[in-house]
C-alpha cells in the first residue's frame, strides 16, 4: 500500500534512444502506476526539464546526441534535486561508476530487469520524500520564534471561550480558517495551539506575513518556482503550501494581498492544488489547513471592494475573532507571571509583581495587546534593580496606599499632603537602596532636591 503511495503523480521522464525499451519499459511502468513520458532524444528531454517537468529521470548512458554522463551533467544544472537512474551494458559498468559518482542515484545493467527498476523507483521516492520532509522541518526551526508564547490563557470568561473555539477548529484537518483580531492579540499563537491540538500536530507548521511582499514575490513565496523562472530564479524553491503539506499553513495580514493575488489564491483554495510560478505541474496540497489572519475588517474592505467578497466566504467558512486584551481581564496577571518567569530563566534570576503592579495592569488599556504586555514586562526585567517589578517599572501609576504597603512602610491615621510626600520619599528610597539619584529620578526631582526633603523629614 505503502509503495502505491509512492508512485502516485510522480513524472518519469524515460530517456533512450532504443525505440523497443521505450515502449516496453513505458508499458511495464504505467501498468505499475508511473506516470512516464518517454522521449528519444536527451537533447529534446533537457528541454523538457528546463520546462520543469519531471521528478526521477531514467536515462541510457550511451546515446547519438549527447551521452549520460553529459546529460547527467546538465539535468544536475538545471534540477539538482531530479534524480537521475542510468542504464547501462555491461561493457560499460566503468562509466555507470563513474555517473553514481557525478549524481546518479541507481544504475540498471541490460538486459533489463522491470521488477529491479521497480524496487529502485521506490527507493528513489522514499529518498526524495525523506529529504522534502528534513527541509519542511529545518525550514520550520529557521522562522520558528522560540519566544513566542506556546499557548494561551483562558482564565477569563472570554478566554476560557476563545480555548473552546481554538479545540473546536482544531478537530478538523484540512479546514480554512479565518483568525481576526487587533494588532498583538496573538493570531499566530492562536494558529500555532490550533495546530499543536491537532491529529497533525507532529507535521510542518509553515507562516507568512503576507504584508509589504510585492505581488510577484508573494506568489513566489506561496507557490514556490521553477528555476529560470525569473530573474534570479537559479534554482527550484518550494513555497510555504508545498512546505507546510499535510500540517498548517499560516497566511498572516491577507488583506494586504492584491486584487490579482486573491484571485489566484481563491483558484488553489478550491481545488487545494497549486502551480509554482513558472511551472506546468499541478501540486496538490489536499489534507492541509489553512488559516488566514487579519488586523482589519474583512467585510468592511468586500463593501470597498478592497477584497474578493468570494474569497472572502470562502475563507469565512470558520471563524474566529480573538478578543483584545482589555477584554480579557482576568488573563492579563497570569500571562504576566508566565513573561516573568520566562525572561527570569534567561537573566538567572527570580522575578515577580508586587499587588500594586498587579492592579495597576488590571487597570491599564493594552492598546497593543499582548505584544505590548510583553515588551513592557521584558523593558521592566532589564532596568529594574530588584527583582520585585513595581508599576513604576512599568511605567505605570500605582495607588499610593498599595505603593506604600508593597514597600513594607505603614500609613499612618489621618494622612496629610506632607505625609503623603514622605511615604512616597521613604517608598522609592526603599525601591533604589544606596541609590539617590535613581530614587530622584524614580520621583521626577532633582538629586539636590531630594536631599533637602530628606532632610526635611529627617528620614535616615
Amino acid at each position: 500500500m505503502e509503495d502505491i503511495e509512492l508512485s502516485k503523480n510522480v513524472d518519469v521522464l524515460l530517456v533512450d534512444d532504443d525505440e523497443a525499451i521505450r515502449d516496453s519499459l513505458s508499458f511495464y511502468l504505467e501498468s505499475s502506476g508511473w506516470k512516464i513520458k518517454a522521449l528519444e532524444s536527451p537533447l529534446e528531454a533537457l528541454e523538457v526539464v528546463k520546462e520543469g517537468f519531471g521528478d526521477i529521470v531514467i536515462s541510457d548512458i550511451k546515446m547519438p546526441d549527447m551521452d549520460g554522463l553529459t546529460f547527467l551533467s546538465k539535468v544536475k544544472e538545471v534540477n539538482p534535486d531530479l534524480e537521475v537512474l542510468m542504464i547501462t551494458g555491461h561493457s560499460n559498468e566503468a562509466l555507470a561508476i563513474e555517473a553514481l559518482k557525478n549524481g546518479a542515484f541507481d544504475y540498471f545493467r541490460k538486459p533489463l530487469n522491470a521488477e529491479e527498476i521497480i524496487t529502485s523507483l521506490y527507493r528513489t521516492r522514499k529518498y526524495q520524500r525523506l529529504r522534502e520532509e528534513n527541509r519542511k522541518l529545518q525550514s520550520i526551526l529557521d522562522g520558528y520564534n522560540k519566544e513566542e508564547l506556546p499557548t494561551f490563557f483562558g482564565e477569563s470568561p472570554k478566554g476560557q471561550d476563545l480555548l473552546k473555539q481554538l479545540q473546536r477548529a482544531a478537530s478538523v484537518d484540512d479546514a480554512t480558517i479565518l483568525l481576526n483580531g487587533e494588532s498583538g492579540v496573538g493570531k499566530e499563537v492562536a494558529s500555532r495551539m490550533i495546530h499543536s491540538l491537532s491529529r497533525s500536530k507532529n507535521k510542518p507548521f509553515v507562516a507568512l506575513n503576507c504584508g509589504g511582499l510585492a505581488e510577484n514575490i508573494l506568489e513566489s513565496e506561496l507557490f514556490g518556482h521553477e528555476r529560470g523562472s525569473f530573474t534570479g530564479a537559479d534554482k527550484q524553491k518550494a513555497g510555504i503550501f508545498e512546505l507546510g503539506m499535510g500540517g498548517t499553513v499560516l497566511l498572516d495580514e491577507i488583506s494586504e494581498m492584491s486584487l490579482h493575488a486573491q484571485s489566484r489564491f481563491l483558484r488553489v483554495l478550491e481545488e487545494r492544488t497549486f502551480r509554482r510560478v513558472g511551472g506546468a505541474k499541478e501540486i496538490s496540497f489536499a489534507g492541509t489547513r489553512i488559516i488566514a489572519a487579519s488586523n482589519k475588517d474583512l467585510e468592511k474592505m468586500v463593501y470597498e471592494e478592497k477584497f474578493r467578497h468570494d474569497l472572502y466566504h470562502r475563507i469565512n467558512t470558520v471563524s474566529i475573532k480573538i478578543p483584545p486584551l482589555r477584554e480579557r481581564q482576568g488573563d492579563i496577571v497570569p500571562l504576566s507571571r508566565y513573561f516573568l518567569d520566562d525572561f527570569g530563566r534567561r537573566r538567572g534570576r527570580e522575578f515577580s509583581l508586587v499587588k500594586s503592579a498587579e492592579n495597576a495592569l488590571m487597570k491599564y488599556e493594552f492598546p497593543g495587546n499582548i505584544r505590548e504586555l510583553r515588551n513592557m514586562l521584558d523593558r521592566a526585567t532589564i532596568f529594574a534593580q530588584t527583582d520585585k517589578i513595581t508599576a513604576q517599572d512599568l511605567g505605570l501609576k500605582a495607588d499610593l496606599e498599595e505603593a506604600v504597603v508593597d514597600a513594607g512602610l505603614k500609613m499612618p491615621d489621618n494622612l496629610n499632603l506632607q505625609h503623603h510626600e514622605e511615604m512616597l520619599i521613604r517608598a522609592a528610597m526603599q525601591k533604589n537602596p544606596g541609590n539617590h539619584s535613581a530614587t530622584a529620578r524614580s520621583l521626577g526631582i532633582t538629586p539636590q532636591a531630594l536631599y533637602r526633603k530628606i532632610e526635611k523629614f529627617g528620614i535616615e
